[in-house]
């Protein structure tokens, strides 16, 4: 197990996903990266280690290592409710931009910026956003021998917003980036979601499944979880507890960690957070005002989850099934993998909170 340090907190055991995000981005760009992996497996927090620490020397002053020209963008910090707060969010004139004095170097990376005139352009709707964009990263690759590399967190909170109040911008911007790796190899694009639903939704469009790789990132296993815990004092009787409880899920196992001393026991934290997850589950099931039908295939799935390790979406299903779980996937309490149509509690704490709806 290597252990990094990254903003004052350990980064457990991330070497195999590191190392292929930086083999990747050693190639040419032909296809969309899309990472995907449940709620709280630290698809963020890695994606962020390998910008600041990997792809730059030093990022506070923005130097990058080689000739790497990196712009990363977490949709989730922005409040995009049009397309226009959309440019507004990251589109700057570059003659204003570059004169600015203490920006920070994540706000600089989330930047894109086009020349003043080009941009009152993009605005007036005399060109279009997408070929500027296109024409911007050109000139970085063949004059100025950059290897650009986009990264997009959350893409999915593009969805219904409208170019024009015809075009959508989500549309449009997934063709943009199938032109910058399918078509054009300029640029490498990193695409994350932790909502499968919508992952599901990528996977099976035609077009976009054959211009795509899907790499997903996980909870951690097992052995890793033991070997951590083991070397923070924890006995092989509490691993095991912490583990049947919270799995591999770092955040639940740190927060465990911080708050565990607040209770007589960590059984007793264990199982106030257990509570928790069938609380939030119970109060989905009021909320959702689900008919009886819906409500047997969900308890159906999480017998069949607790039973088996997880439930399998085969063809043999009916196809309710299938809505039932996207409604508890965007709820992040089942995760669904679209790849092998395997369905689990989102983090192992919902299993837990499914044993208790003792079904």
């Amino acid at each position: 197990m290597n252990t990094r340090t990254f903003r004052n907190k350990k980064l457990i055991d991330r070497d195999k996903e590191i190392n292929f995000l930086l083999d990747w981005f050693n190639q040419l760009p032909e296809l969309i990266l899309w990472v995907y992996g449940p709620k709280s497996s630290g698809k963020t927090t890695l994606i962020e280690y390998v910008v600041e620490k990997e792809l730059f020397e030093d990022f506070e002053n923005l130097k990058p290592k080689g000739n790497y020209w990196v712009r990363y963008v977490n949709l989730r910090r922005k409040l995009i409710s049009s397309y226009e707060t959309f440019l507004e969010s990251f589109i700057k004139p570059e003659e204003e931009y570059v004169m600015q004095k203490g920006i920070s170097a994540g706000v600089s990376v989330a930047v894109f910026t086009l020349k003043a005139e080009i941009l009152k352009q993009v605005k007036e709707r005399k060109k279009d956003l997408f070929d500027a964009l296109i024409d911007e990263l050109d000139k970085k690759v063949k004059k100025e021998n950059k290897k650009p590399i986009l990264i997009i967190d959350e893409i999915q909170t593009l969805e219904e917003i409208y170019i024009n109040g015809e075009r959508e911008l989500l549309k449009e911007f997934l063709n943009f980036c199938v032109s910058l790796t399918k078509e054009t190899h300029l640029s490498h694009v990193v695409i994350l979601s932790s909502n499968t639903v919508f992952i599901d939704r990528i996977y099976n469009d035609a077009k976009l499944k054959k211009t795509s790789e899907f790499f997903k990132i996980d909870h951690l296993d097992k052995s890793i979880v033991v070997e951590w815990l083991s070397s923070e004092g924890y006995t092989e009787e509490e691993i095991n507890l912490i583990y049947d409880y919270l799995g591999g899920c770092i955040p639940d196992i740190q927060r465990m960690m911080m708050l565990k001393d607040k209770y007589k026991s960590i059984k007793e934290y264990l199982e106030h957070r257990a509570f928790l997850a069938y609380s939030q589950i119970v109060m989905f099931y009021h909320q959702g005002k689900f008919p009886k039908e819906e409500i047997e295939i969900f308890e159906n799935i999480c017998k069949e989850i607790l039973n088996n390790g997880s439930f399998v979406l085969s063809k043999d299903r009916d196809s309710k099934y299938l809505e039932v779980i996207s409604k508890w996937a965007e709820k992040e309490i089942l995760f669904f993998d679209p790849l092998t149509l395997e369905v689990k509690g989102n983090s192992r704490i919902y299993e837990k909170g499914m044993e208790k709806l003792e079904l």
